[in-house]
């Protein structure tokens, strides 16, 4: 009995690792594809998404199967719990890569309204981001997943930036508002790539710790609603 579980638990690591590459692989796909003008290759990109969601619920089962047979406790039910809600996140990605090759497909059409070079280092943050934050789950690396939710502000630094060049290109010619817009759209499903990868380092540092940094987040937003309420009371 703790052989096949120890062995389940394994085949459930390994789902994991896979669809994480899935995802990895879908998202550098559909960014390629937009940056290349490669209409069939987005295409083909839209497609692999349905590979993704199947292997959604092939962990799904697998983790709900585990839970059930073995009752698993302390870091091993954590760690169910979390990959259980990572895929989530994974599957995801992938839809974020799909409206990106929409975009793709239909730009594929007409020039680039500005030289893509800003986009593929974003691509590389946030793919590394998910990267790293699969590998803290797998490994309980805390550090590592602390790392991650810190490189968080660099995405969206590049995504604040982005977002008022392509504005200041539509102001300047309207008509390139159009693909410009479709732009915006795509360097946001970048950004939600990166917070999706926050989210999985948060479930390593909970399956590491039992800490749900999800809720400190809340709380302290909380409290500093409360103090700001309070000056504000205080003005009055």
């Amino acid at each position: 009995m703790i052989e096949k579980y120890v062995l389940d638990l394994d085949e459930l690591k390994k789902s994991f690792i896979e669809m994480a590459d899935m995802s990895k692989k879908i998202i550098n796909d559909a960014m390629e594809s937009l940056m290349e003008r490669d209409k069939e290759r987005a295409k083909a990109t839209y497609q692999y998404d349905r590979l993704i969601d199947l292997k959604e619920l092939e962990i799904e089962e697998r983790c709900i199967r585990i839970l059930a047979l073995y009752s698993p406790e302390a870091a091993d039910l954590r760690l169910v719990v979390s990959i259980l809600k990572s895929i989530v996140d994974l599957e995801r990605i992938g839809d974020l890569a799909r409206d990106i090759c929409e975009t793709a497909i239909r730009l594929s059409e007409v020039p680039p309204i500005k030289p893509y070079v800003d986009l593929p280092r974003m691509l590389k943050i946030v793919s590394d981001m998910l990267k790293d934050s699969v590998m803290s789950l797998l490994r309980g690396d805390v550090e590592l997943a602390k790392d991650v939710i810190d490189r968080d502000d660099i995405v969206d630094s590049f995504y604040e930036r982005l977002f008022d060049e392509l504005v200041e290109i539509s102001r300047k010619n309207p008509e390139s508002a159009a693909v410009a817009v479709r732009l915006i759209l795509v360097i946001k499903s970048l950004e939600r790539v990166g917070d999706h990868a926050t989210n999985i380092a948060e479930y390593a540092i909970y399956y590491k710790t039992g800490d749900v940094v999800k809720h400190k987040k809340a709380q302290e937003y909380l409290k500093k609603l409360k103090e700001k309420e309070k000056n504000e009371n205080r003005g009055d």
